[in-house]
């Protein structure tokens, strides 16, 4: 899946000389957590997220005064090195960057301008999607050797018995070697009959009543 299909275009910016109070105001305007910040070139400066703000704020038992605070400019407490994407990379790639680095937000770069921006919530709508839960349906959690053909013989059977297949995810079997976990979402609110023929042909489907505590 390509950033472009998951973004957030257009994107609202801000200068270095707008003001904490700027970032503030807008960020409580439209909901959102991130605002990238542009130079007069309109190329991407840095970023201020309302953990910045909050860090650079008094605290409302200090003495200092809120309000001067809030006339400081973004230049002063922007974050200047910014790890940012293209439209056209995959969204599975930048996910990489948001676990490694901890951020909550990437902007969009395209021609050295800023087309749009990901963010944490973002990746994680992307992630529901593509695991099919927003549609109605059933999970079954198959435990199988990692060989060759083993996607297209569980398909197979789901064929036989006419069950849409929503979603296919594959995981790595932490605890036996060369084994993995498939999960998969399938357009059927009783997946009794398609467990009992993965059973019939050999396959291991998890029990969720049966696990351990």
């Amino acid at each position: 899946m390509l950033v472009e299909r998951i973004m957030t275009s257009p994107v609202r910016v801000l200068t270095p000389e707008h003001t904490i109070e700027d970032a503030m105001n807008m960020m409580s305007k439209h909901s959102f957590r991130h605002i990238p910040i542009i130079n007069t070139s309109q190329k991407l400066a840095g970023i201020i997220s309302d953990r910045d703000i909050k860090l650079t704020l008094p605290s409302m038992l200090s003495d200092e005064d809120p309000d001067f605070n809030l006339k400081v400019p973004l230049s002063q407490i922007m974050r200047t090195r910014v790890t940012y994407c293209h439209p056209l990379d995959f969204v599975e790639e930048i996910a990489l960057d948001f676990y490694h680095y901890a951020i909550g937000a990437i902007p969009v770069i395209r021609n050295s301008q800023i087309v749009g921006i990901v963010t944490q919530k973002d990746m994680l709508n992307t992630y529901l999607e593509l695991t099919g839960i927003t549609e109605p349906g059933s999970i079954i959690e198959i435990n199988i050797e990692d060989r060759t053909g083993v996607i297209h013989d569980i398909g197979k059977v789901f064929k036989d018995l006419n069950i849409k297949i929503i979603s296919i995810s594959v995981y790595r079997d932490k605890e036996k070697k060369g084994y993995k976990t498939i999960v998969l979402r399938v357009q059927a609110m009783n997946p009794a009959k398609a467990i009992e023929k993965l059973n019939e042909k050999g396959f291991t489907v998890v029990n969720p009543m049966s696990a351990e505590p």
